[in-house]
């Protein structure tokens, strides 16, 4: 599965998922566990060098890793210390594209591509309170 694709996936679950908080850490612990349910690879915490860390990295798992994922919360907005992330995940070589995690509606707002790197956005929760 190419990096979009999979990326489209990430958004769609990040989406219909439930949130029981919008702390980050809460945040990124049920997705963690959501992808990994759906069969995905998930490493929290990636190493991107230094003392640097990605809170997500997601990929399918071996041996069809086509792509990887990288997942950052943005749950305050676009803020220095997230834009920095970005910036580290996007320059390492792992992370094919980033999915935003935000609750705003703003979040048109965000960046498509940082340095390079396609960047969605996935509202936490969008569609957790719909009915199909």
């Amino acid at each position: 599965m190419n990096a979009e694709l999979l990326a489209h996936r990430v958004v769609e679950l990040i989406e219909g998922a439930s949130f029981p908080h919008l702390d980050p850490t809460s945040v990124i612990g049920v997705i963690a566990l959501l992808l990994a349910g759906a069969g995905l690879v998930t490493v929290r915490d990636y190493a991107l060098g230094g003392d640097l860390r990605l809170p997500l990295l997601a990929a399918e798992p071996f041996p069809r890793v086509e792509a990887s994922i990288g997942v950052v919360p943005a749950l305050g907005g676009l803020t220095e210390p997230v834009e920095r992330q970005l910036h580290h995940a996007a320059q390492h070589p792992a992370v094919d594209l980033v999915v935003l995690v935000t609750t705003a509606a703003e979040s048109g707002l965000l960046p498509r591509r940082i340095d390079g790197v396609p960047v969605l956005t996935a509202v936490a929760g969008a569609r957790a309170d719909q009915t199909t």
